[in-house]
């Protein structure tokens, strides 16, 4: 299967802010090669569906605009290709490496073996065309929140699942069982690779879903939800999770841009939520919200 590859060189002060522009331009995963340059500039690699006939466009639109409101950031340049399969693999084993991303978990990469201490665990991962390894700001905060939150026998929610790696972490944390949808059928299928790996398949369902689409309201209502979207996605979903949830439940967001947080603070006010904490990384916010 084909993907497409655009590369964006930027001054190296300006990698994070247009990781961001990106994932707003529909990438579905992004690699900074910091240890990298050309001619000084940093090269950003982002990865957009083949058929994607509009993101190129898009992200140049972006950029020339972040250049008139932003003149010190210099010259930039873009490149275009595409790729397949092979590549991908490639790059991810080149890329993707065990690692520990909260105080009890490790990620661990199909190729590699972690080295946990005690009482720490291990979820494997492998990417395939998914696009998330869990070593992203946004996915790594959203864990530290379940670490926080989770209770052993809760009914969880992971809604944009990816490679379903958040799934997979709260029934690790103890989750009695897990629902993950995603819109995107490839990584609906490569989270249930992921989730055979970690044998969690008596526990965590993967479905096909937009937001909570083929997920039912009229059943039991989910103890915590995780939401790592993109901050449009999140302002969509908060307004409808009061069917699907019960006073006190907790509810992970993020992929929110940092200059937007405001609207998610005004629409969760104005849905039903108390505000219990906000985590900023990388320009990112996750945020950790109360049901009412």
């Amino acid at each position: 299967m084909e993907y497409k590859e655009i590369d964006v060189f930027v001054s190296p002060g300006f990698t994070d802010l247009i990781s961001l522009i990106l994932c707003e331009c529909g990438s579905q995963g992004s690699i900074i090669h910091d240890e990298e340059t050309y001619d000084d500039l940093i090269r950003i690699t982002a990865y957009f569906p083949a058929d994607d006939a509009t993101a190129e466009q898009a992200v140049r639109e972006r950029m020339k605009l972040l250049q008139e409101r932003t003149p010190r950031m210099g010259r930039w340049h873009i490149m275009t290709r595409n790729a397949d399969d092979a590549d991908w693999l490639y790059r991810w084993q080149d890329y993707f490496h065990a690692t520990k991303i909260s105080p009890h978990l490790w990620v661990e990469p199909s190729w590699e073996t972690a080295e946990p201490g005690p009482g720490e665990k291990v979820i494997r991962i492998d990417p395939g065309v998914a696009f998330g390894s869990g070593l992203h700001a946004t996915t790594a905060m959203c864990i530290s929140y379940l670490e926080q939150v989770i209770q052993p026998g809760q009914l969880a929610y992971d809604i944009g699942t990816g490679t379903g790696i958040l799934a997979i972490a709260a029934a690790k944390l103890g989750a009695g069982h897990v629902t993950a949808v995603d819109l995107d059928q490839k990584a609906v299928d490569q989270a249930v690779v992921n989730v055979e790996l970690n044998e969690l398949s008596d526990r965590v369902d993967v479905m096909n879903s937009d937001l909570l689409g083929a997920i039912s309201d009229k059943g039991h209502k989910a103890d915590v939800v995780t939401a790592n979207l993109v901050t449009n996605a999140v302002l969509s979903l908060l307004p409808d999770l009061a069917s699907y949830t019960h006073s006190g439940s907790d509810v992970i967001v993020s992929g929110i841009i940092d200059d937007r947080i405001g609207e998610i603070r005004n629409s969760a006010e104005q849905t039903g939520y108390e505000w219990v904490s906000d985590t900023l990384q990388d320009g990112w916010y996750a945020v950790l919200l109360r049901r009412k």
